[in-house]
């Protein structure tokens, strides 16, 4: 497996930060009320495990 930079994880963290900034009416985009907390989840557990040495 190569050991690159963990391009999903930031792709994930990117649109989780941008959702959750909506959730809080920073920025005005049609939202999923969970959806940001969710991905934000998984992005910082996906760059954990991959740090995680």
């Amino acid at each position: 497996m190569k050991q690159g930079f963990p391009t999903f994880a930031a792709i994930l963290l990117i649109i989780g930060a941008i959702w959750l900034l909506s959730d809080l009416k920073i920025i005005q985009i049609v939202n999923i009320p969970w959806i940001p907390v969710i991905l934000l989840v998984v992005a910082i557990g996906m760059l954990y495990n991959h740090y995680k040495k």
